[in-house]
């Protein structure tokens, strides 16, 4: 009896255990969802990292679109950008987000790519705001070298229509293989590493 006992008491553990683990992934995809409604979400602006002549390269980017299910995130960008040429040259990625109120980094690794789907391309062009077109209409590619601060700008009497900018508009998902959550608290720290193996999951404790 006293066997049977210690033996219910770890499987017991171990299925709390598990339920934790789940627990924290979906809380995971529910914040990553929350920030596309909330513009002031922590998660709303992250930042990523790319390989630049073998060199690490991070920007700031805007959370766009998740899919659970695929296990992919999106952010816009312009095709002129540097990124695009990095992101051809070595699809390896990591993002990283931080909530400051609640303690919680997030570390994504995974595989960045240039959506090819033109029918993707202009439905997310067409839901965009005026404003955010704009930013694409500007004559100068990003990071190109300009003798004043402000002339990459149109002057008022040439500026475009905000929809020739659609040219310069493109998606950019990254397919997430692995979640490396870290959770700063006072009662002791937790990190957990979570990998993804076609449509397995697996969840391991780690040091934080």
């Amino acid at each position: 009896m006293y066997i049977f006992s210690k033996d219910w008491k770890r499987v017991k553990n171990i299925i709390v255990d598990m339920d934790k683990k789940e627990k924290i992934l979906n809380e995971i995809w529910s914040e990553f969802n929350l920030s596309l409604k909330k513009g002031g979400h922590p998660f709303h602006i992250f930042s990523i990292s790319t390989i630049n002549n073998n060199k690490p390269d991070a920007r700031n980017v805007v959370l766009r679109n998740v899919e659970k299910e695929k296990r992919l995130i999106s952010f816009h960008t312009d095709l002129r950008s540097k990124k695009i040429n990095q992101i051809k040259n070595d699809s390896n990625v990591c993002a990283l987000f931080y909530d400051k109120d609640k303690k919680i980094q997030i570390r994504l690794r995974g595989i960045i790519s240039i959506e090819k789907s033109k029918e993707t391309i202009l439905k997310k062009w067409n839901a965009l705001k005026p404003m955010s077109k704009k930013c694409y209409i500007n004559k100068c590619a990003p990071g190109e070298v300009i003798k004043n601060s402000k002339d990459y700008l149109f002057s008022e009497e040439n500026i475009p229509d905000i929809e020739s900018g659609k040219i310069n508009f493109s998606i950019i998902n990254i397919k997430i293989d692995e979640i490396d959550w870290l959770n700063l608290s006072h009662k002791g720290h937790e990190r957990m590493i979570i990998s993804f193996f076609k449509k397995e999951t697996h969840f391991n404790w780690v040091a934080p």
